[in-house]
């Protein structure tokens, strides 16, 4: 939905923004693949634990087919156009665009007090967590009040 809304350019071409989807697609495929070439080649013997090991080939599998995916349908969109016109009601739609914006500010309003509340637990466990967390919070509110003056003096 993300990347829809990043590559999609109203009133443009939509041949472009399924271009620019293969792209990021291709991105992700090669982000996937990497992680992957980490568990094969790096994590054998590294001596981390199964939980780590785990987190690798699962992210790793997960990047790969999501980006392979997206890569297929944005490869099978652009030798179809006759599926443009609906795709791209679909996607330029008001309502569906401000849907989606709404639940994006929502979810990052959500995670940011979620991290807020497992740091006040965390504190009790590990410090080095906690600084992950605020450290991963005060990158959330650099971004926010980045990307606030950028837009402001872009629009």
């Amino acid at each position: 939905m993300i990347l829809k809304a990043m590559t999609n350019h109203p009133g443009g071409d939509y041949g472009k923004s399924l271009r620019q989807r293969s792209w990021a697609a291709l991105a992700i495929l090669a982000i996937g693949l990497v992680g992957l070439g980490c568990y094969v080649w790096l994590v054998p013997g590294s001596g981390l634990s199964d939980h780590a090991q785990g987190f690798y080939l699962g992210g790793a599998c997960g990047l790969s087919a999501g980006g392979l995916g997206l890569l297929l349908r944005s490869q099978w969109m652009l030798r179809h156009p006759e599926k443009w016109r609906k795709a791209r009601i679909r996607e330029t739609d008001e309502r569906n665009q401000r849907i989606t914006a709404q639940a994006a500010q929502l979810a990052g309003l959500g995670v940011f007090f979620l991290q807020a509340l497992a740091a006040f637990v965390l504190v009790a466990v590990d410090r080095r967590l906690v600084t992950v967390l605020l450290c991963s919070m005060a990158v959330y509110v650099l971004l926010f009040l980045g990307t606030q003056l950028g837009l402001s003096r872009k629009l």
